[in-house]
C-alpha cells in the first residue's frame, strides 16, 4: 500500500465493478484471463445483468481507466506501469469483500471524492 499507484489501481478496480456494461480492453494474450475475470463478477454478483465486455486492444477500461501509456485526460483514472496481475488482484479482493453492494468494503478513500489531478501529482513528482 506504500506504492503511490495503489490508490489509483484500487479506484480503477472500483470503477470496473461499479459500471455495468463497461468495456475492458486487453492485449490478445490476456483475453482468456479477462473473460475469467468477467465470470468472477457474474459469480460474486449474480444479480448483475450487464457484465463487462472484453475486446482486444491497449489495457484499459474504456472511458474509465487506463493502465500505462501516455497520460490521458483527467476524467480517466490513470495508472502508469500497471500489470494485469495487479489489476485482477484488486478486482478479486473487492469482489471477495462484497463490493459494490457493501458498506465500507471498497477500501481506504472510498468515501472521499476521487481527485485524479492530486493522484497524478504523486506519480509525476
Amino acid at each position: 500500500m506504500s506504492d503511490p499507484r495503489w490508490p489509483s489501481l484500487r479506484e480503477a478496480a472500483r470503477r470496473f465493478l461499479r459500471e455495468e456494461g463497461c468495456t475492458l480492453s486487453v492485449p490478445t494474450e490476456f483475453t482468456n484471463h479477462a473473460w475469467k475475470l468477467v465470470q468472477s463478477i457474474s459469480d460474486f454478483i449474480p444479480e448483475r445483468i450487464n457484465l463487462p465486455s472484453v475486446v482486444d486492444g491497449d489495457f484499459e477500461i474504456v472511458g474509465f481507466a487506463q493502465f500505462g501509456g501516455e497520460e490521458p485526460s483527467l476524467e480517466i483514472c490513470w495508472i502508469p506501469d500497471c500489470g494485469w496481475d495487479d489489476f485482477t488482484q484488486q478486482v478479486l479482493e473487492l469482489l471477495e469483500a462484497g463490493y459494490p453492494g457493501c458498506l465500507g468494503c471498497g477500501g481506504p478513500g472510498i468515501e472521499e471524492e476521487w481527485n485524479e489531478r492530486v493522484r497524478r501529482s504523486e506519480f509525476l513528482s
